[in-house]
């Protein structure tokens, strides 16, 4: 059983050794306190500001996998792989005015120092952060010796600090060790997945990967906050590669992950196989759609993309970047002043749940209990009645009397900066799958539509001009429906938000691309959403093989 402890340190500034006395005594973070004591007593450039903050971040992760296509196996890891990631922050100057938050061309990153493929031990953790600690002051007095500048050009002075105080939170239980990995069983169950494509002459490929990951992570800051936790990430993918009826190269894939504990159901997968096989069929027999504007059904992993892109990216980066070479942070959530306007139907309630570790058995990717700027994550209610109505807030989103309420994340992409953690979608009067067809076919025949569609994809800010290749029509005089391919998302605005007419009781647990690499979940159902534009693809079908595949 999991031993932890929860904890919290107040600080005026400093390093808190009294905080420092309660950490976890372990390698990683002897390691970490060692080389950050030394450092902020030691690190100094003379006429130079010096380094007031630092946080350390270690990431061990551990991973297996196996993979077949067409029954015949492709890798199976017969040892664990492993590797140990280092992260350093570090800021120069004061809480008042410091080097954070500046970025001083297009072309610069805004990330933290960052190690991979760290030696597993005291010496080696402690040059690592050494090497980083170094690198990381020679940027920040770059940063801040720029960031002054800019700063008089632009006339800018404000009251509010750089860097606010904040309650330390700190959070450690102790870590199970990763699993030993089952490889015999791994490799026979992606054998047996994959095989099922092997006669089906359509398909061009079928292939099954399983791999087992666990990501313990530690941190520590000056300041006293810290946390050692770990989150599993076990997955199954099936991927079915055809050319459809039309000539048409398609690639349609389904992700599943596994349970905290990193077991399966064998039968549930094999389920999970004959439904992406299913899906293989549909898109084989496809037509090409015309134009379209209208109602669109769209199931809960379209649900979870839509989202992800209209509703979730303009939620994140709530304090913009200052840069020399732009008037605008890109980067910035677009909902950032919109607090307590509408931006969506009050169909749904939005909130965010870093307490919230696990949903229908599933591991939350956005557990969070600390973060990472050392304070206690406080559970947000996003949006109700269709306003908007807490923000993620970090220490550094000060303006307006704001405070954080601990929704600091950092990868190995960008410094820590706001962003929210687990994203739950609660329907105010659900509807079974049943109504959710019943009300599409209402609304499209006050449209006096032919017919409508059924989305069961749908192209994210990753997936560029990707297709959507499930979907189906579903025809307003009987109901009868038809696969549909090619389809391209036209116009997506936010707009669509506030034009959700209902959501389903068919909630499901989804773990969306985020262009910083701050791993969330998103728990939602199936939308309807009012309007949406469809348009045809201007993909070309290829030409047939000369021979078929062996």
């Amino acid at each position: 059983m999991k031993k932890f402890v929860f904890l919290f340190v107040f600080f005026w500034g400093g390093f808190c050794t009294a905080a420092a006395a309660d950490v976890p005594d372990n390698m990683y973070f002897r390691a970490m306190q060692d080389e950050m004591k030394r450092s902020l007593s030691q690190l100094r450039v003379k006429g130079s500001p010096k380094p007031y903050y630092l946080a350390y971040r270690l990431r061990y992760m551990s991973n297996a996998c196996s993979s077949a296509s067409l029954g015949k196996l492709t890798e199976n890891d017969t040892q664990p792989y492993w590797s140990l990631m280092a992260g350093a922050v570090l800021s120069a100057g004061t809480p008042k005015s410091d080097s954070m938050g500046f970025v001083n061309s297009l072309s610069s990153s805004y990330d933290p120092e960052k190690a991979y493929d760290v030696p597993n031990s005291y010496w080696g953790i402690r040059r690592a952060f050494w090497k980083l600690t170094d690198s990381g002051y020679v940027n920040a007095l770059d940063r801040f010796e720029k960031k002054q500048a800019y700063k008089r050009q632009k006339n800018i002075s404000k009251t509010e600090p750089d860097f606010a105080s904040a309650p330390q939170g700190s959070f450690a239980e102790e870590i199970s060790p990763f699993p030993a990995v089952p490889h015999a069983q791994m490799a026979r169950l992606v054998e047996k997945l994959s095989a099922q494509g092997k006669d089906v002459p359509y398909l061009e490929d079928f292939s099954a990967q399983m791999c087992l990951i666990q990501r313990d992570l530690y941190y520590l800051n000056s300041n006293g906050g810290f946390y050692q936790y770990a989150l599993p990430g076990s997955f199954v993918t099936l991927s079915a590669s055809l050319r459809n009826r039309e000539g048409y190269k398609e690639k349609i894939s389904r992700k599943i992950y596994l349970p905290a504990d990193h077991s399966w159901q064998e039968n549930a997968l094999m389920d999970a196989t004959r439904q992406l096989l299913a899906d293989a069929q549909g898109v084989y027999k496809a037509q090409k759609p015309e134009p379209y504007l209208g109602p669109v059904l769209l199931m809960p992993a379209a649900a979870a993309d839509f989202l992800n892109e209209l509703l979730v990216a303009n939620l994140r980066n709530i304090e913009p970047l200052l840069s020399s070479a732009s008037e605008n942070d890109a980067t910035a959530g677009s909902f950032r002043n919109k607090q307590g306007m509408r931006i969506m139907s009050n169909v749904v309630e939005v909130y965010d749940k870093p307490s919230l570790r696990t949903y229908k058995g599933l591991p939350l990717a956005g557990f969070m209990p600390v973060d990472d700027e050392g304070v206690k994550a406080q559970d947000l209610t996003v949006v109700s009645a269709g306003r908007l109505q807490q923000l993620p807030l970090s220490r550094r989103s000060t303006e307006q009397g704001r405070k954080s309420n601990g929704h600091a994340r950092m990868s190995a992409y960008t410094l820590p900066r706001e962003a929210l953690s687990n994203v739950w979608i609660k329907p105010k009067h659900p509807l079974s799958a049943l109504e959710m067809e019943q009300k599409l076919l209402e609304r499209c025949r006050e449209l006096d539509l032919e017919y409508c569609y059924i989305l069961k994809e749908f192209p994210g800010w990753e997936d560029g001009e990707a297709s959507v290749n499930l979907a189906e029509r579903i025809y307003t005089k009987d109901g009868h429906k038809e696969p549909v391919f090619g389809i391209k998302v036209e116009d997506k605005t936010t707009r669509s938000l506030r034009d959700i007419l209902a959501a389903g009781s068919d909630e499901e647990v989804f773990y969306p691309y985020d262009p910083d690499s701050r791993d969330y979940s998103l728990i939602t159902p199936s939308l309807l959403v009012d309007e949406i534009e469809l348009m045809p693809d201007d993909k070309k079908p290829d030409r047939k093989p000369f021979i078929p595949k062996p």
